[in-house]
């Protein structure tokens, strides 16, 4: 009797266990699982719009009121012909894909739920795009990046930018981690070799000219500034702008006046804002006439210090493009009027910049793109320059 009671007993047992571990694989199984929801043919859909919000860093407080912002932007758009897919990543929470749906009471649908992993790294970043492209697809595409940027400089460049040190160009950051700008620009493939019809940059310094040139073959046309963004960013303005870039033809330059206009209305540090909608199909015959202007061009500490600059440093490192263009050769003067309204065609800047803070300044022009103009004494940046796409056409 006591033989069949153990026997008994270890059959119980290792069903438990069996049983135990069933739900276990279940559950790391569920881990990182793509969950399609209502899929539709790609007739029926206008416009796919991807927000990734890489905001495991000092931004991970924005993200909660970010995704409500989008949300509420976009059931406010025709919301049946177009979607929005949402990525964020924040401090101590697994990073998630949602699809903003009307369909359902939560519109938030979470279609998957991945491990920790450094959303700064354009192969995640290209992962999770493909998990939405591979599943989901429509004629035209956009992508909005929310995270911390600095442009095309080496990491850590912005706060030292003498000293040479191995790094990487910054376009996302996660934790201390930084994206580089060649990589993200690897990361962008869309089905077919198509273009994003926009990027929108919810990030510091990404309007500039050397970020633009390295995405020129991946997307029609970038929404950024220039300067840095104050926050809480372009929040406030989702909700009643989103609808702009759902347009049968994405309203950029209504979205970004809605954005400036936003900030312009502010008082004191806070009426602080620069915003440009640049259109990439021009940009080689601007590197021609920038080739022309800056190859020979060697301005002296006093040139450079006399151009519109748009960072809060002791140093500067991004200067207005135009203003760069026509010192060093005020006789392409013409030439370069003539080919900036094709590329720039929106472009706003309150008259000053935080200027209640350390090296706040004022904004004397703003022409909608900004440039790096190389200085000797800042040889960690100007390494970093070397190997952007824009300096190898304009310099090299």
């Amino acid at each position: 009797m006591k033989y069949l009671l153990h026997i008994l007993f270890i059959i119980r047992y290792r069903l438990f266990f069996f049983c135990c571990c069933c739900l276990l694989f279940s559950s790391c199984n569920d881990e990182g699982y793509l969950y399609p929801i209502n899929p539709r043919q790609e007739k029926d859909t206008q416009r796919i719009i991807i927000a990734y919000l890489a905001g495991d860093n000092s931004l991970s407080s924005e993200i909660e009121q970010k995704i409500t912002a989008l949300t509420a932007g976009f059931l406010s758009a025709d919301y049946s012909q177009n979607r929005l897919f949402v990525y964020y990543d924040r401090r101590n929470v697994s990073p998630q894909l949602l699809e903003i749906s009307a369909a359902t009471e939560n519109p938030r649908q979470v279609l998957k739920t991945y491990t920790t992993q450094n959303s700064a790294s354009a192969e995640v970043m290209e992962q999770v795009l493909n998990d939405i492209l591979k599943n989901y697809s429509a004629p035209s595409y956009g992508l909005i990046l929310f995270s911390h940027g600095t442009a095309w400089l080496p990491a850590g460049g912005l706060e030292e930018p003498y000293d040479y040190r191995p790094g990487t160009r910054s376009v996302g950051t996660d934790g201390e981690d930084e994206m580089e700008l060649a990589d993200f620009a690897s990361a962008l493939p869309l089905p077919g070799n198509k273009k994003w019809d926009f990027i929108l940059f919810e990030g510091c310094y990404m309007g500039s000219v050397e970020v633009a040139y390295e995405l020129k073959d991946k997307t029609e046309a970038i929404i950024a500034s220039p300067t840095e963004i104050v926050s809480p960013g372009m929040t406030e303005v989702y909700p009643s702008a989103l609808p702009f870039l759902f347009q049968p033809t994405p309203e950029l330059e209504k979205f970004a006046q809605a954005y400036f206009n936003a900030w312009d209305g502010k008082t004191g540090d806070y009426r602080s804002a620069t915003i440009s909608v640049v259109r990439t199909g021009h940009l080689e015959e601007l590197a021609l006439l920038a080739r022309a202007a800056f190859l020979r061009w060697e301005p002296d500490a006093g040139t450079i210090s006399a151009l519109q600059c748009f960072n809060r440093n002791e140093w500067h490192l991004f200067f207005d493009l135009k203003e760069a263009l026509l010192t060093a050769n005020p006789a392409l003067k013409t030439y370069v009027d003539g080919l900036w309204k094709n590329i720039v065609t929106y472009s706003a800047a309150t008259p000053s910049f935080l200027p209640g803070l350390a090296y706040g300044f004022t904004i004397h022009t703003h022409s909608g793109l900004s440039c790096y103009v190389p200085q000797r004494d800042f040889l960690y940046v100007n390494q970093g320059y070397t190997q952007t796409t824009w300096c190898g056409t304009v310099y090299q």
